[in-house]
């Protein structure tokens, strides 16, 4: 038995035949257990590839584990039968499938061409059955049809001939076979990923995608003999043993080198590695679609912090091995302190106590889920400047993300932009100085900080009901609550119950006149020719303006929905008005102290509530000045 590890690429690229046993079982991989995560890894290394030039890490990806069909034969393509790691094995080709046909269709013929030598063996006068031989992949005979299908028709063919399989808008259905919706998911996210750059970038990307899933992930080709026992050796490698965690290896590794080293193990369990066994670290958590123990994407933030590179999860042990060979730590003990200086810091990131600024910041990086700012986070707590900096500084990372989801700015370009800021925090300092001069120079909406002139206008104009994630949105209304009290009201407590409430109703032509005095037609939601079609559009986007916008009690909001401003409800003999002016709130006691609801109304408050907003999120320049 032979064990080599191998580009996919390279195992790829010469003719051969994998042939998939009978006895195996069908293709069985899904978006949401293993496709999602394969893409998102094959995407990092694109973009590392980009950014950085080149390649970085390897990604490995099991095992490939093969029988030899016979003895070489010159003359001959050569064949393997696949004991282990066919899903693997077939999902490279249905990813390269799409990439060759995405190819196609962008006009990277060239490159298209080159992704089909991976896929079939070019034709030769030595195969005695064209038909069969020209595929690398000799997939299970269920998948056998469809998947050929996948790797010889074009995009447009292959959604004819298969088209029970998509709806009428183009989506795939669920009930699509698996391979199929592999290949389609593949195409989707591979698109999305060529078309996210410039377009004088779509050529690179698709380029970067290609070379990253062919070069930089790699399989252990385990090549048996004559005298192995395949089956054996399959049920050896399946036996259903526990897989180690990447914090496994770290914690291995570091106590082989300690004892090496001469450390004591004991010593440094107790007084070092000892806090990690804490049930606190070993929790599932969830980032983006990914699950594993806290302590792994604790380990991942802290290298992110110290390196200011990104940190894949699947090759965390690499990094971690990586990290400490660039450091040339003196001792592990040394080694170990610098992730347990950062331990204080992520529990109040994971477990928010008290009204301090990080307090604040790790609640809304929680309710705006973006636990990529933890490393740069990591970068200011560790820093010797004064506190109140970091307070401010923590503030300037809540302005940014705030102010990006309210004018409608992605969020995708986060964990690039907290890294760069965490890398020149390292060289340059830790200030506010600092940040607003990297910041100066983050142009393009992937990742400026909006002015106080955008973030005015988002507020103002901006339909953030149907704009935003309700939860962000109430938060974002909690905020400006909490801001317009003073020492005398109750602080920053608010009843968890509190939901969004329009002012002016979603559904408001029967209670709410035109400006001019007018009803709304009835089918005031479909645009035509008439007169108050334009009083009714630009109420339309203004309902749903952070200007019309408050909180109240659930049992308030089903209540008044409907209700007119002024007019009592014949049942409780009470306004829309009326419930507001009795709120305990800020935000409501304002309203009610109109006596009229309109759009000049609404745009009035939204530009207080823009003022009010500034403060709380500032821009840098405002903490310069300060």
């Amino acid at each position: 038995m032979k064990a080599e590890p191998f580009q996919v690429g390279d195992v790829l690229k010469d003719p051969k035949r994998f042939v998939v046993p009978i006895y195996q079982r069908t293709y069985a991989w899904t978006r949401a257990r293993q496709l999602e995560k394969f893409f998102d890894s094959v995407e990092a290394k694109a973009v590392d590839r980009i950014s950085a030039g080149g390649p970085s890490y390897p990604h490995y990806m099991g095992a490939l584990l093969l029988s030899p069909r016979g003895k070489f034969t010159f003359g001959a393509i050569p064949v393997f039968d696949v004991v282990d790691g066919q899903q693997r094995l077939m999902t490279y080709q249905l990813f390269l499938a799409a990439l060759r046909d995405l190819g196609r269709v962008k006009g990277f013929g060239v490159l298209a061409d080159q992704l089909t030598t991976y896929l079939v063996n070019a034709d030769t006068p030595i195969m005695k059955d064209r038909k069969i031989e020209r595929y690398k992949l000799h997939s299970t005979s269920y998948d056998r049809p469809l998947f050929r299908d996948l790797i010889d028709l074009d995009t447009e063919v292959l959604r004819s001939k298969y088209q029970q399989h998509f709806f009428k808008n183009g989506n795939i259905r669920e009930t699509a076979p698996l391979p199929l919706r592999a290949w389609w998911f593949f195409w989707e996210e591979s698109l999305a990923f060529i078309d996210e750059g410039a377009p004088d970038d779509t050529y690179s990307r698709f380029l970067a995608l290609s070379s990253a899933v062919l070069e930089e992930f790699r399989v252990i080709v385990i090549t048996l003999d004559e005298t192995d026992d395949a089956q054996v050796i399959f049920e050896t490698l399946n036996s259903g043993g526990e897989p180690l965690a990447a914090m496994d290896l770290v914690r291995n590794d570091v106590f082989h080198r300690a004892i090496r080293q001469g450390e004591d193990p004991e010593m440094l369990m107790e007084s070092r590695w000892g806090q990690f066994e804490d049930a606190f670290w070993k929790e599932d958590a969830t980032q983006g679609r990914i699950r594993k123990p806290r302590i792994d994407f604790f380990l991942a933030h802290v290298l992110a912090a110290e390196s200011g590179k990104e940190v894949l999860l699947s090759e965390l042990y690499a990094h971690y091995k990586a990290f400490v060979t660039a450091r040339s730590f003196k001792s592990v003990d040394e080694e170990l302190e610098v992730l347990l200086r950062h331990t204080p810091t992520y529990r109040k990131l994971v477990v928010p106590a008290g009204e301090d600024a990080l307090a604040d910041l790790a609640r809304e990086l929680q309710v705006f889920d973006v636990t990529t700012a933890y490393p740069l986070v990591f970068v200011i707590a560790d820093s010797d400047t004064d506190e109140a900096t970091k307070a401010n500084l923590y503030r300037l990372i809540s302005s940014y993300i705030v102010r990006r989801a309210l004018c409608g700015l992605t969020a995708k370009g986060y964990n690039l932009m907290f890294l760069r800021l965490a890398a020149i925090f390292r060289t340059e300092g830790v200030s506010v100085c600092t940040f607003s001069e990297a910041l100066a120079q983050a142009e393009g909406d992937s990742v400026r900080f909006p002015t106080d002139e955008d973030f005015e206008v988002a507020i103002t104009t901006r339909p953030q009901y149907t704009s935003l994630q309700a939860q962000r949105l109430n938060f974002i209304l909690r905020q400006l609550e909490l801001a317009s009290r003073d020492r005398f009201d109750e602080g920053k407590w608010l009843p968890a119950s509190l939901t969004i409430e329009h002012v002016l109703p979603e559904d408001w032509a029967e209670h709410w006149p035109l400006p001019s005095g007018a009803s709304a037609p009835l089918d005031y939601g479909v645009q035509g020719s008439d007169p108050r079609w334009g009083e009714i559009d630009r109420r339309q986007i203004l309902k749903h303006s952070l200007g019309n916008l408050t909180l109240l009690t659930l049992p308030n909001n089903s209540r008044l929905g409907k209700l007119p401003y002024t007019q009592a409800d014949s049942r409780s003999g009470q306004s829309k008005r009326d419930a507001l002016r009795a709120s305990l709130l800020k935000l409501n006691l304002e309203i009610s102290a109109h006596d009229s609801w309109d759009e000049t109304r609404i745009q009035e408050r939204a530009k207080r509530l823009a003022s009010r907003a500034k403060l709380i999120w500032p821009h840098p320049s405002a903490l310069l000045v300060e």
